[in-house]
């Protein structure tokens, strides 16, 4: 839905516009029973987010993978190091969390301005959200701020548009589209009138609210699957219908079964403008709802236009709401004998060039994650580690199957993302052009936008826990699915846009690999392919506490195992379609009280920098925004 024309946007002084205020008691008597006057007041986010004289609330956490899906194990995906009496680590973290500019998931929420401090009640609009038209009709859109320490379930804006003389030339109303604003978070408005802007001298603005919408669930963890920037006519090997910016969204439903769901929307520029606003709901494969535990994608939101070439440059928001509601659940038992996988030697040139190949370790840990993940969808193990295989070939070898695909993959393809730099030099001729944070990784591309946000490097390279996610991920799409059972698998497979217009390719891996008459997965099980496709364990201190070790991993894109054509390739510094190849790194995670904070270290002796280097990415948040650079690093190994 399309809320404004971003070519009719011009961005007035809000001092100019936006200097009249009145309370909240003003018009009491014209409030329903069930609704009550709120205050509106602006702010700048920028210079209030981390006021402590504010009201302190808790914002709310983003879960840990093992907590979204209950089948996966945690002890798998414990940090290696524990830094939680360490105060500069915690004081370190204390700031990142008071930055309210980052762009961080949390249970119902992505974006940035989600603070934990409020001003104690009434609602706030973040001035520096604030876009409004100057020619043509008056509009304004933006984001408020709910500055109570409780929920508010609906807000209705009041916006009086006054001449030069006082006269009220028009009311404006507008019922916020997200329901059930937590203290602290913000959500978008959008205001459009009949009224000439150009005879509108001041803006007179107010609110009500009503209580917590018990119906309404915020419980799910969203997930951005792709963000294809506008113009683009083929994108990971796909060919493209449109040239719109598109971006494909789903989430995990952490609470009540849902009877329909909706996501919400909204682009900020470099300023934290809001330059447009989309809504979508649940696409066709989910439309008998999302049961407790279950999964569902939205259908992709495209945008055309003069705004579309800058919104993969601009930094998104997204809101959950869901329609609590009975959805019916399915029991189904199947008989699981987990036959092995057929391994098929290649016996010539022919077969050789028919053979699916797979690493011979990695296709075991994804035989074994689907026998975790598979019960009550109709799916025998073999058959779910079919359609997880299915997705590999398209994301890391160019869909050919006779390719092995490396654990060791890093996505290079993902640009305009300028915090991925050290220090944000995104020149190929940079100081430090190739300590370069990608965020696609593994055999599985597993990114820390969509199902990677709270899962480290090394989580994502090695084929066991990887495995771990993206069956527990598919499993939970396909027992929420409704429709055939080639439908379903391409509900499961809706997080990956390799797999082609109506997964066509996916489709195709699965057919040729998988027999459902014997149930037997056939390919070719490469044993020079290990878990972690040649990333090694190291162990890490630290340079002034040399005794002082943890488990580390090492990742050398020389040391890579499998195909490596769709990484390492030149120019190998990235120019201004591809990213940089990096330079062997050190990675690990640590929890520091109740955060866990991803590493890559690049040190001088594999880089020949003239120093070392380290990025740094709170879980939870998107390091397309998110992360943080630090020279030198202290990190050293053995």
């Amino acid at each position: 839905m399309k809320i404004l024309k971003a070519s009719s946007v011009i961005f007035l002084s809000v001092t100019l516009l936006f200097t009249s205020f009145i309370d909240a008691e003003s018009f009491e008597a014209d409030i329903p029973g069930n609704q009550s006057g709120l205050g509106v007041s602006f702010i700048n986010p920028l210079t209030t987010s981390n006021d402590t004289n504010k009201l302190r609330i808790e914002r709310p956490k983003m879960p840990e993978v093992w907590e979204i899906y209950s089948n996966i194990n945690s002890e798998d995906f414990a940090p290696e190091l524990d830094l939680t009496q360490n105060e500069i680590m915690q004081q370190s973290v204390a700031e990142t969390e008071m930055d309210d500019s980052i762009q961080r998931s949390v249970v119902g929420f992505v974006g940035p301005n989600y603070t934990n401090y409020v001003v104690g009640q009434g609602i706030s609009i973040l001035e520096n959200s604030l876009t409004v038209v100057e020619t043509g009709d008056w509009q304004a859109m933006g984001l408020f701020r709910n500055e109570s320490p409780n929920v508010i379930g609906e807000v209705d804006l009041f916006v009086e548009l006054l001449s030069e003389d006082g006269v009220i030339l028009e009311t404006v109303t507008a019922n916020a589209p997200v329901k059930n604003v937590r203290p602290g978070e913000p959500a978008p408005f959008m205001l459009t009138s009949t009224t000439d802007s150009s005879l509108v001298a001041e803006v007179v603005w107010n609110a009500i609210e009503t209580e917590e919408i018990s119906e309404i669930s915020r419980e799910g963890v969203i997930y951005v699957d792709y963000e294809i920037p506008y113009g683009l006519d083929n994108y990971r090997g796909v060919d493209r219908d449109s040239l719109d910016y598109q971006i494909g969204t789903s989430f995990a439903n952490i609470g009540e079964s849902l009877s329909e769901a909706y996501l919400y929307a909204a682009w900020l520029d470099s300023e934290g403008k809001v330059v447009w606003i989309e809504e979508t709901a649940l696409n066709e494969f989910f439309q008998e709802g999302i049961p407790i535990e279950g999964s569902g994608s939205f259908a992709d939101i495209f945008v055309g236009g003069d705004v579309a070439p800058s919104l993969s440059d601009y930094t998104y928001t997204l809101w959950l709401n869901g329609e609590k509601g009975y959805v019916e659940q399915e029991e189904i038992y199947v008989e699981d004998n987990v036959p092995p996988v057929l391994d098929i030697e290649p016996t010539d040139e022919f077969s050789v060039m028919q053979t699916a190949r797979f690493g011979d370790v990695p296709t075991t840990d994804v035989i074994t994650a689907a026998g975790n993940n598979n019960s009550n969808t109709g799916l025998t193990t073999n058959h779910l580690a079919a359609i997880m295989l299915s997705v590999t070939w398209p994301e890391v070898t160019g869909n050919n199957r006779t390719l092995t695909p490396s654990p060791m993959t890093v996505g290079r393809w993902d640009t305009g993302h300028s915090r991925l730099y050290p220090f944000q030099n995104t020149s190929p001729t940079g100081q430090y052009a190739r300590a370069f944070w990608n965020a696609g990784i593994g055999v599985f591309q597993i990114d820390s936008a969509g199902l990677g946000s709270n899962v480290a490097f090394h989580n994502r390279v090695l084929t066991n826990t990887a495995s771990q996610v993206v069956a527990a991920s598919m499993a939970s799409r396909y027992r929420s699915a409704s429709g055939t059972a080639a439908q379903k698998r391409r509900a499961a497979w809706s997080q990956w846009f390799a797999c082609g217009a109506n997964a066509v390719n996916c489709e195709n891996n699965y057919n040729a690999i998988y027999s459902t008459s014997n149930d037997i997965i056939s390919l070719s099980r490469d044993n020079t392919v290990a878990r972690g496709g040649g990333m090694i364990s190291r162990t890490c201190y630290n340079t002034s506490n040399p005794s002082n070790t943890w488990a580390c991993y090492k990742w050398n894109a020389n040391q890579a195992q499998g195909h490596t054509g769709s990484f390492i390739f030149n120019p190998l510094n990235g120019d201004s379609t591809r990213l940089p190849l990096p330079l062997p790194f050190y990675t690990y995670s640590s929890v520091v009280g109740g955060n866990t904070i991803e590493y890559r270290h690049w040190l001088t002796a594999d880089t020949g920098y003239s120093t070392s280097l380290y990025g740094a990415r709170l879980f939870g948040t998107n390091a397309r925004n998110s992360l943080n650079w630090t020279s030198p690093s202290a990190l050293g190994s053995n």
